[in-house]
């Protein structure tokens, strides 16, 4: 290792460990980075939660003990600094007797290793740990007489395999160590309890760098430049006094003091470590001391305030050189603004002169950095581990579900015949049949036999992450703008939900429509003076004319229909009221598969992993217990797998009503139209109606319409009613209103 890599090391160590008690740090490049970096990645702080906790708060509850447990909020900082100063880590989840124990790693400590499908299959960790000293007989110590252990894990799918030494262990050597305890236990989770995060990772993902080493040769120069500028201020940031007077007359020392034998070197400042060398040795107390030791330069020297018998050429005044040049001052800031400038942040000195909202704007390039460290640090990371600790506790309250339930699982076939494989895998079947009833039965009732643990199986279980507070806090000024730009929104006819995110970045669409849950009665207000001036319009319809058939109104003509916007009011008006919940399925993608449960105590079947990771099947779709709401399965535009809230909708009456079958076609107009949008996009040499029927001038109408017949539209639904009694009233006029049918005219014909 070269001088620069040592340097580089010892000062990634220092920042890391906030250990500066070698000084071999003069640069606070390596800690403002991190500092700027946690503090847009950790804000006033970070809180997890689940994105689907139908059942009360089970999964919040769960996650807050967890995190209350282990301190991860205090924690937070030492995983940022190891995270980005060494470019990965691992997560271990390890079980206890009431919740989970969650361990940090650094990249020295673990070695993973990878199926070719990217899978992780093997991990091993060595981590120090003490121990009570154990004293042996006449007070001596047992074994190497230290109370530091090292534990070395290895951890598969299957099993956990634990080794004690007294030695510290290494990955080369494995197998060269003194053994104190060694024992092999099986995995009862069945999958790999570690998920681990790279910073800057690769194109494969598998291996991440640190933030600062393909720039330690900048960071190392800058550093170099910074010692020389504090030799320098040291050195000659004090004035010198310059006189043709004997040094005795100015200077006065103490009684106990040598004589002075001063030389030209050790005025100079120069001194030697050898004291042989007593030319260049200064012994007199009246010294200038260098950079770097105990002690101001020129302590022991005092200058009286008068310098008295002075001669005409006596001449005494000071000298105050330049101790850091522009130069030297401007390039060493511009390669600390580079430096910074390439690690994604920016360099808070260089920042003047600027507004509140502009120095907000500036460090929108530091926000953006920490929001991708963040994606590696919460969300790929602690929320995965959070994740296999909500599967985990699904699959103990199942196999404690069944147990308290008595159901049996099916014993392994005895042999590989197809006919026992077939045998088996139907007994599997029913008993993940009747182990979902059971949990459908718990979740209507919503209780749990005796003797029952774990959390309820509630579909999807992703665990979200969001700040608990900005960096700069929004003024009130801030938040009035905000407002109204949501309610400019709002009347353009953005949803809600959609609007109040502007408002409330933080909150998620659940909790928007729980906010929502109150009577908009600005929102109402609006939506009933639109229906009302629908109404207005439909009534001028009614009554007027249409220009091209002027015996029946405008009302009557399909294009002019405005029915399908009453609905579309009374539409948004419910959905501003009504909204609700949403149930999503577990996603099998990243969900660990159980192979056999038959040799665990916690567990399913491999066949029932997916019923285990999707829930109840039967409830998708539907109203979920406790959600009060709809379920619905979409993806957000920003590649999330979130639902988006649905509302209750308002249907138009299209269907068959009463017991004669009798439709409301012909009378009311469901709005069958398709939007505009829907439309293609016209072509060269087209028009914009493709139905060639249709011509300028002309009016068309369904064929099955009443209002196709000439007359009046009341007149004609009267004789529809009662058949016959028009010909009495009016002979004359009915006869030459309605057109006779072929029968009657053949028996004019003959009469």
């Amino acid at each position: 290792m070269n001088k620069t890599n040592s340097t580089f090391e010892a000062m990634l160590k220092a920042a890391i460990s906030r250990d500066a008690t070698g000084g071999a740090t003069d640069t606070m490049l390596i800690h403002a980075h991190l500092a700027q970096m946690k503090m847009f990645g950790i804000r006033q702080g970070v809180e997890f939660y689940p994105g689907q906790d139908n059942f009360g708060s089970q999964r919040y509850d769960f996650i807050q003990q967890v995190i209350k447990f282990n301190q991860l909020d205090a924690r937070l900082d030492s995983i940022w600094d190891h995270f980005l100063a060494l470019g990965k880590g691992l997560f271990y989840i390890r079980p206890t007797q009431k919740t989970y124990r969650l361990y940090w790693f650094d990249k020295d400590s673990y070695r993973t290793f990878y199926s070719p499908e990217g899978e992780l299959e093997e991990v091993i960790v060595i981590y120090p740990y003490k121990v009570k000293s154990n004293k042996g007989f006449g007070g001596a110590q047992v074994g190497l007489n230290t109370d530091k252990r090292y534990m070395r894990l290895r951890i598969t799918a299957e099993t956990i395999e634990e080794t004690h030494s007294e030695q510290e262990l290494s990955f080369d050597n494995p197998t060269e160590f003194t053994t104190i305890n060694k024992k092999t236990l099986d995995n009862t989770m069945r999958f790999i309890p570690c998920v681990e995060v790279f910073n800057n990772p690769d194109a494969f993902g598998t291996d991440g760098s640190g933030e600062f080493d393909w720039i330690s040769n900048q960071i190392v120069a800058h550093d170099e430049m910074v010692k020389n500028i504090r030799a320098n201020l040291s050195f000659f940031g004090n004035p010198t006094l310059l006189s043709s007077r004997p040094k005795q007359d100015i200077v006065e020392s103490s009684k106990d003091a040598p004589p002075q034998r001063p030389s030209i070197s050790s005025q100079s400042g120069f001194t030697s470590d050898l004291s042989t060398l007593t030319s260049t040795y200064k012994q007199d107390p009246v010294t200038r001391n260098p950079a770097g030791y105990i002690g101001s330069p020129g302590s022991g020297m005092r200058v009286p305030r008068v310098i008295a018998n002075l001669e005409p050429s006596d001449r005494v005044g000071f000298i105050t050189p330049n101790a850091v040049s522009t130069d030297q001052s401007r390039y060493v800031g511009q390669l600390r603004n580079e430096i910074r400038l390439a690690l994604g942040g920016i360099d808070d000195i260089s920042i003047s002169n600027v507004t509140a909202t502009e120095i907000k704007s500036q460090y929108g390039r530091v926000s953006a950095t920490a929001r991708k460290k963040c994606l590696q640090i919460y969300e790929y990371g602690i929320c995965k581990c959070f994740e296999l600790m909500i599967f985990q506790e699904e699959q103990i309250f199942r196999q404690t579900l069944a147990e308290a339930s008595g159901i049996k699982y099916p014993q392994p076939p005895i042999d590989d015949s197809p006919e026992a494989l077939e045998k088996s895998e139907k007994q599997k079947a029913t008993y993940e049949k009747k182990l979902q009833k059971a949990i459908d039965v718990a979740r209507e009732t919503k209780e749990i036999p005796p003797g029952v643990h774990g959390l309820v199986p509630d579909g999807e279980r992703t665990v979200e992450w969001r700040w608990m507070g900005p960096v700069y806090e929004d003024t009130a000024q801030d938040k009035v703008q905000q407002s109204i730009f949501c309610r400019n929104l709002q009347e353009l006819g953005v949803d809600s939900i959609e609007a109040l995110k502007y408002l409330f970045p933080s909150k998620t669409d659940d909790e928007v429509a729980g906010m929502l849950s109150g009577f908009p009665f600005r929102m109402v207000g609006q939506v009933q003076r639109a229906y009302s001036q629908f109404l207005d319009l439909i009534n001028q319809e009614m009554r007027t004319p249409h220009p091209q058939q002027p015996d029946i109104p405008m009302a009557a003509d399909p294009r002019l229909d405005l029915t399908p916007f009453l609905y579309r009011t009374l539409e948004s008006l419910q959905k501003e009221v009504t909204y609700a919940g949403r149930y999503r399925n577990a996603d099998p993608i990243g969900t660990p598969t159980i192979s056999d449960p038959t040799s665990q105590l916690r567990g399913t079947s491999a066949d029932s992993s997916t019923a285990a990771s999707g829930g109840d099947n039967s409830t998708v779709g539907s109203t979920s217990a406790g959600s009060g709401g709809t379920s619905t399965t979409s993806a957000s535009p920003d590649g999330y797998n979130t639902s988006p809230i649905q509302p209750y909708t308002v249907k138009p009456p299209g269907q068959p009503i009463g017991t004669s079958g009798e439709s409301l076609q012909g009378r009311i107009q469901p709005g069958g139209r398709s939007p505009e949008f829907t439309s293609p996009t016209p072509l060269p040499g087209s028009t914009v109606s493709s139905d060639t029927r249709v011509r300028p001038g002309e009016l068309q109408f369904p064929s099955s319409s009443l209002i196709q017949q000439s007359g009046s539209a009341d007149i004609a639904a009267f004789e529809r009613e009662q058949p016959g009694i028009l010909q009495q009233l009016f002979p004359n006029f009915a006869g030459n209103q309605r057109p006779a049918t072929p029968s009657k005219r053949g028996k004019s014909r003959k009469s």
